[in-house]
């Protein structure tokens, strides 16, 4: 069965995949400061697992009402819960919680998991990051 028939959609060119890529790895993979054109669900990332949560949080606030994006924001918690599983063990808990509630749809059981959870992964990045948080001092000072 090819892709068409069994509902799915083509692959995109390996130089668009390979862009993509580029343009989205983070530069903490392998602690080396350098980008990578390829992350594993695995890397410990707080970047990585900041840019689910996020996604995930904005389309919650937006489409709750379709099945399909649904599921795509408890992928995106689960994407970042093997990012965050192995180094911040307590934010990967709290997304993997927060991804069972939506898909069995206990909404009205979330309360404050979102500001929870969004709290958590900010603390995780910013400890992970200290100099992005030092910019941004640095920036409200300057305006």
């Amino acid at each position: 069965m090819d892709f068409i028939g069994a509902g799915l959609r083509p692959r995109r060119s390996q130089t668009f995949r390979e862009e993509s890529n580029k343009m989205c790895a983070c530069a903490c993979h392998g602690k080396s400061g350098v980008s990578v054109t390829r992350t594993s669900p695995f890397d410990q990332c707080t970047s990585c697992a900041k840019k689910h949560i996020v996604k995930a949080w904005n389309l919650f606030n937006e489409f709750l009402y379709d099945d399909d994006n649904r599921d795509i924001i408890s992928g995106q918690l689960r994407l970042a819960a093997d990012h965050l599983m192995y180094d911040h063990r307590d934010a990967a808990l709290k997304a993997r919680d927060l991804a069972i509630l939506i898909e069995e749809n206990r909404d009205s059981e979330i309360g404050n998991g979102w500001a929870e959870l969004l709290s958590i992964v900010r603390m995780a990045f910013n400890g992970d990051h200290p100099e992005i948080t030092e910019r941004l001092k640095q920036l409200e000072l300057e305006t």
